[in-house]
């Protein structure tokens, strides 16, 4: 994972895809206990969250396009996980304690569900949404860099500790989005809250908390370039 400071300089408008969510809502019981090989991956909630929003807008047509985590929250959680079994006397650490606080380890089952082999970018921000990597990913796409790009925003509930990604492709205006050639993950299709795309705020899905749909710049730049059928803001901050 590299951490990129600022895009490059905007030459063309760039358009977001609806925003695809994966998660837990509050009354749903707690994910298992991971077991085997998922031991060894960062949380494996929120894994499984970040597969399934990413996957319901990847093609593809273009394996390696870049992906941009929004890695805010679950640093956060990983470093207080580390943090707690580092005092705990009574436990010894193990090899996956440390794993975990890699947020690349985010992306493992997408990468063996979809075959994706492009580079992968995590972001820290004090706002903890997806203001920033937008602005990144608009740069890629705008200046012809990357010919589409990915950006997933990792987010974790105060009350409950549930993950929710929510995830969107951004690609040139001029292009017409295309799954052709893409074959759905079992990720995609597994029940763990449907991540197909809403497209108006009337569509917002019944289990997404407040806090989570307020939080999410994908969510509030979509709606916004949507209604006034405009470019996305950071196309022209970029």
């Amino acid at each position: 994972m590299t951490l990129v400071l600022g895009p490059p300089a905007f030459r063309g408008r760039v358009v977001l895809g609806p925003p695809a969510l994966r998660g837990r809502a509050a009354g749903d019981p707690p994910a298992g206990p991971a077991t085997g090989a998922r031991r060894l991956v960062a949380d494996p909630e929120a894994v499984d969250a970040v597969c399934g929003a990413l996957s319901a807008h990847y093609t593809a047509e273009v394996p390696d396009a870049p992906v941009i985590l929004v890695a805010t929250d679950y640093c956060v959680y990983a470093a207080d996980q580390f943090a707690a079994r580092c005092a705990d006397p009574v436990r010894r650490l193990r090899p996956s304690d440390s794993v975990a606080l890699e947020p690349s380890g985010l992306l493992q089952r997408f990468i063996a569900a979809t075959g994706w082999r492009g580079p992968g970018y995590a972001l820290g921000d004090p706002a903890g949404d997806g203001g920033a990597a937008l602005r990144l990913a608009t740069g890629l796409v705008a200046s012809g860099r990357a010919g589409t790009a990915y950006v997933c925003e990792v987010l974790r509930r105060a009350d409950t500790g549930a993950f929710t990604a929510v995830a969107t492709r951004l690609r040139p205006a001029a292009t017409e989005p295309s799954r052709a050639g893409a074959e759905p993950s079992r990720a995609a299709t597994e029940p763990f809250h449907a991540a197909e795309p809403f497209h108006t705020a009337a569509e917002r899905p019944a289990w997404l908390d407040d806090a989570t749909w307020e939080r999410s710049a994908i969510v509030r730049e979509y709606l916004r370039a949507r209604a006034g059928r405009l470019p996305a803001r950071a196309d022209r901050a970029a």
